[in-house]
């Protein structure tokens, strides 16, 4: 669980590149990845496209990049925990605070502490899900054949596995 936590939280903030190689002419591809994306919108991510022509075939360069909201929210937890640890700090050693006032504060910190991971890693599974939403609808798209062409005719989707 710790290790799928860090893998999580790496990924919130992390930049990444994917290629994918296109089965079709750039002009066609071009379109078919434009239909495909306007059903995806992703919120906790950025991406970006670019294409490339190599001999023989044509690619999808597309770059994952955190969303500004994510760094935004990231950078604005670390000030409330700054904040939280100081106020628990000044309650902790001022003399004229009240002893509930202290454990409440002390128990605040220490509760948002231990439920912070949790947050990152909802957030991280978003990002993750959107990343391979994206991902599958590009492959649709433009590396895999369509299931029309491969079915022979009369063949319904379920007669192909036997």
């Amino acid at each position: 669980m710790a290790s799928e936590m860090r893998r999580l939280a790496k990924l919130l903030v992390e930049s990444r590149c994917e290629s994918f190689e296109s089965r079709y002419s750039r002009g066609e591809s071009m379109q078919r990845v434009e239909r495909a994306l306007t059903s995806v919108v992703p919120k906790g991510m950025v991406y970006t496209t670019a294409w490339r022509d190599e001999p023989g075939a044509t690619f999808l360069d597309v770059n994952f990049a955190p969303s500004r909201a994510t760094r935004l929210f990231l950078n604005t937890s670390s000030l409330v925990f700054l904040l939280l640890l100081a106020a628990t700090l000044w309650a902790l050693v001022s003399p004229g605070e009240p002893p509930p006032g202290r454990f409440l504060v002390a128990l605040v910190t220490l509760l948002a502490i231990l439920m912070f991971p949790f947050v990152v890693v909802a957030y991280g599974s978003r990002r993750e899900s959107e990343e391979s939403s994206l991902r599958k609808a590009i492959r649709k798209a433009i590396v895999e054949e369509e299931e029309d062409r491969l079915r022979g005719p009369g063949e319904s989707r379920g007669d192909r596995s036997r």
